[in-house]
C-alpha cells in the first residue's frame, strides 16, 4: 500500500522538502498534490503556509533531463495561477486551482460533454480542485457524396450534379489558466468525396451513355469541393445545310446616289437611277442545295436533319434560264422578286416619250417602266406596271404606277399613284390588321370556352355560344368587319375576287341571323389564317421596289404604298398617304398626311396658323425640327395640338396611351 503524508511550509519547495524528508524518499518516488499554496499576510492577518500532499508510489526510473522538465512544468503552471483560482485544459483533461477569494467556472460548449464526479453537467458550472472530471469529445460524423446524372430532352447533354461528401472531427486543444474557461472543441471540416471514376463510369453505362464523354469534366467534377453541376458529355450537333438561293448579277435595284453637277455640286433631287440590262446579259445565278450533317446523341441515336430544298424559279417575260443562270433575253429593266425559295424573274421594257405628254400624244399605258423627257400636262394620263419617270412637271395630271415615279420637278394639282395598292386596298389591308388582332382573342376565348367542364354543347352549332361573346365582350370583331364589308362593297369593282370571297366569309360568320356551317372553331381558324395571308401578301410583295420622289407638291395628292421623298421645297395643301416612310426636306403646310412607319419632316405648319394635320400608326414617331402653332398631330387615337412654335420635334405614344416628347 501506497505511504501518503501531509506536510507544510512557507512554500511549495519547503513543504515538498520536509515530506520527503518525513518519507525517506526521493522526488522521483512521490507523487506530490499541492494542496494550499502559500499566502502572504494582509496587515496583521497571519501567513498561510504551503500545504502538500506526498504519496510514495512504484515509478519508472526518471532521467534528469525528465526531471528537469517536470519541474519547469511545475514551476510554470504555479505562476500561471498565482493567487487567483484558475483552471486550465492539458492534454484533455481539465485541471484547476482554487483560492480563498475565488473559484474558477467552466462553460460547457459545442461538442463537448462534461463530468463532473461521475455526473454530466452543462451550462456553466464552479470548480474546486476536490472535484474529478471526465471530458468526452463529440465522435466525428461522414456524410457521403449525394450526385445525379441527368440527360436533357434532345440527349444532347449530360449533366453531373454533385455535393463532395464531408468529414467532420471535433478536437480538443489546449487551453491556457484563466478564471473562465469556455469549454468547447474545435470543429474541422475536411473534404471526403466517395464517388469513384469507376462508379460515375458504370451509371452512365446504365443510362446507355455512350458516346461523347468529357474526361476532364469528369475529373474536375470528382475534385470538387463544393456543389456544382458539370457537363459530363455531349453529343455532336446537327448541322443544318443551306437551302438553295440565288446570287444577283447585274443590279435590280435602285441606286440612291445623287447626281454631281459639272460646276461640282450635288444635285439631291436625282437620287434614284433604274438599272438596266442588255440582251444576253446575265442577270443572276441560281445555286442549288447543300446538304447538311446528320448528329448524334450521347445514346449514340442519329440526329436526322432536313433535306434542304431547291430553288423555285418563275420565268417572265424577257427571261431565260441556261444553266444556274438567268439570262435577259430582252433589252430592259430586270425584275427579281423573291418571297421564301419562290423567286420570279422577268426584264420589263421601257417606253421613251420624247417631251411632252399632251393632246398631240394622248394618254400613255404601257406594260413596262414610262419615261417621259419631258411634262405631262392638264388632263392626262401615265400608267404604267414598270416604273414612270418625269423628267420634268406634273401639271393637273395623273400619274398611275405599280411600282415607282420619279418626278424631277414640280406636281401641281396632281394625283400621283405609286404601288400596285391602290388606297382603298391599303385601307382594306389597315383594317384587317386590325380585326386581325381581336379575331385572335376570340378565337381564344372561344377554345377557353370549349374546353371547360361546364360547357355542354346543345346541338353542333357554335352560333348562341359566338353570339353571346361578341355581343359581351368582343363587339369589336363587328365594328371593323362591318367596315371592312363597307368599304370592300364601295370598291367592289375594282378589287379582286379574293377581296369579294373574304367579305362573303366575314358576312357569314358573324352577321348571319341563323346558325350555319360557318359557325365553327374550324371556320374561324381558317378565316384567321387566310386575312394572315392576305395581310403579308398585299404587304410585303406590293411595297418593294415601291416609292415616290419629287421636288415639290402643289394641291396634289400622293398615294404610295412604299415611302414618300419630297426633296425640294416641300408640299402645300396636298393629301399624303404612304405606306413606309415619309420623308420631307422642306415645308409641309396645310394638308393632310398618313405615314405608316412615321414621318420626317423639316418644317411644319406657318406663323400664320395654317392647320396642318399629320398622322402615323400607334407603334410610330414623328419628327419635325420646327414645328408652328395649329399643327395637329396624331399617333394612333391620341391627338395633340400645338399651341405655340416648338423645335427639335419627336413626338411617340408613352404606356398610357398619350403622346410624349422626346
Amino acid at each position: 500500500m501506497n505511504q501518503t503524508i501531509v506536510s507544510t511550509g512557507r512554500d511549495v519547495q519547503e513543504a515538498v522538502n520536509i515530506g520527503l524528508t518525513l518519507l525517506c524518499a526521493s522526488y522521483d518516488e512521490v507523487a506530490v498534490e499541492v494542496i494550499q499554496h502559500e499566502q502572504k499576510g494582509v496587515l496583521f492577518s497571519r501567513v498561510k503556509p504551503a500545504v502538500v500532499k506526498l504519496t510514495k508510489v512504484e515509478r519508472q526510473p526518471v532521467n534528469k533531463e525528465q526531471k528537469k522538465a517536470m519541474l519547469i512544468e511545475t514551476k510554470k503552471s504555479e505562476e500561471a495561477i498565482g493567487s487567483d483560482g484558475k483552471v486550465w485544459v492539458k492534454h484533455g483533461k481539465l485541471y484547476c486551482k482554487t483560492s480563498p477569494y475565488h473559484y474558477p467556472t467552466v462553460t460547457v460548449g459545442e461538442g463537448i460533454q462534461l463530468w463532473k464526479n461521475g455526473e454530466r453537467v452543462t451550462g456553466t458550472v464552479v470548480v474546486t480542485e476536490k472535484d474529478n472530471f471526465d471530458i468526452k469529445v463529440k465522435e466525428g460524423e461522414t456524410t457521403e457524396t449525394n450526385w445525379k446524372i441527368t440527360i436533357d430532352e434532345s440527349k444532347m447533354h449530360v449533366t453531373l450534379y454533385i455535393e463532395p461528401g464531408m468529414r467532420k472531427t471535433y478536437i480538443l486543444n489546449d487551453i491556457a489558466p484563466t478564471a473562465h474557461l469556455n469549454l468547447k472543441a474545435e470543429e474541422k471540416i475536411e473534404v471526403q468525396q466517395t464517388l469513384s471514376y469507376k462508379q460515375l463510369l458504370e451509371e452512365l453505362k446504365n443510362l446507355q451513355v455512350v458516346l461523347g464523354f468529357k474526361h476532364s469534366e469528369i475529373v474536375r467534377a470528382l475534385n470538387a469541393t463544393k456543389p456544382g453541376e458539370f457537363i459530363i458529355a455531349q453529343g455532336i450537333p446537327p448541322r443544318e445545310g443551306r437551302d438553295g438561293w440565288i446570287e444577283i448579277i447585274s443590279a435590280t435595284n435602285e441606286t440612291k446616289e445623287p447626281k454631281v453637277r459639272e460646276d461640282g455640286t450635288v444635285d439631291f433631287r436625282e437620287l434614284k437611277t433604274i438599272p438596266m440590262v442588255q440582251k444576253g446579259q446575265v442577270i443572276a445565278e441560281i445555286h442549288p442545295p447543300k446538304p447538311g450533317l446528320s448528329g448524334m446523341t450521347v445514346m449514340n441515336e442519329p440526329i436526322l436533319v432536313k433535306e434542304p430544298k431547291p430553288v423555285i424559279v418563275q420565268l417572265g417575260k424577257g427571261v431565260e434560264m441556261i444553266g444556274n443562270t438567268i439570262v435577259a433575253t430582252e433589252t430592259g429593266r430586270p425584275i427579281i422578286q423573291q418571297k421564301g425559295l419562290v423567286v420570279k424573274a422577268s426584264v420589263i421594257q421601257k417606253f421613251v416619250q420624247h417631251g411632252n405628254v399632251d393632246l398631240t400624244t394622248g394618254n400613255i399605258r404601257f406594260k413596262g417602266d414610262v419615261e417621259v423627257l419631258g411634262s405631262v400636262e392638264d388632263g392626262m394620263r401615265v400608267e404604267a406596271d414598270g416604273a414612270v419617270m418625269i423628267a420634268a412637271n406634273v401639271n393637273r395630271a395623273t400619274i398611275s404606277s405599280k411600282q415607282a415615279v420619279i418626278v424631277r420637278h414640280n406636281v401641281i394639282g396632281g394625283t400621283i399613284i405609286a404601288g400596285e395598292n391602290r388606297p382603298a386596298i391599303e385601307e382594306l389591308v389597315q383594317t384587317l390588321r386590325s380585326l386581325e388582332e381581336q379575331l385572335k382573342l376570340f378565337v381564344l376565348a372561344m377554345q377557353q370556352v370549349l374546353a371547360s367542364p361546364t360547357f355542354q354543347l346543345s346541338d353542333s352549332s357554335l352560333y348562341p355560344i359566338m353570339k353571346l361573346l361578341l355581343e359581351r365582350k368582343f363587339p369589336a370583331v363587328l365594328t371593323i368587319g362591318k367596315q371592312y364589308l363597307d368599304i370592300q362593297h364601295t370598291n367592289r369593282l375594282v378589287l379582286e375576287q379574293e377581296w369579294q370571297t373574304l367579305a362573303e366569309v366575314l358576312r357569314q360568320t358573324f352577321f348571319a341571323l341563323a346558325p350555319n356551317q360557318y359557325h365553327s372553331l374550324e371556320v374561324l381558324q381558317q378565316l384567321l389564317a387566310s386575312i394572315k395571308a392576305i395581310i403579308e401578301k398585299y404587304q410585303v410583295e406590293n411595297s418593294e421596289n415601291c416609292y415616290v420622289e419629287l421636288s415639290y407638291a402643289l394641291n396634289s395628292t400622293i398615294y404610295c404604298s412604299g415611302d414618300i421623298t419630297i426633296s425640294g421645297q416641300g408640299c402645300y395643301n396636298s393629301k399624303i398617304h404612304a405606306g413606309r416612310l415619309l420623308k420631307v426636306d422642306g415645308i409641309m403646310r396645310g394638308g393632310e398626311v398618313f405615314a405608316r412607319c412615321g414621318a420626317i419632316i423639316k418644317e411644319v405648319g406657318s406663323s400664320a396658323g395654317i392647320t396642318t394635320f399629320i398622322a402615323v400608326p400607334h407603334d410610330q414617331s414623328i419628327e419635325m425640327k420646327r414645328v408652328w402653332e395649329g399643327t395637329v398631330i396624331q399617333i394612333g387615337k391620341a391627338r395633340y395640338r400645338f399651341s405655340k412654335e416648338q423645335r427639335w420635334v419627336k413626338a411617340v405614344l408613352n404606356e398610357e396611351g398619350k403622346i410624349t416628347f422626346v
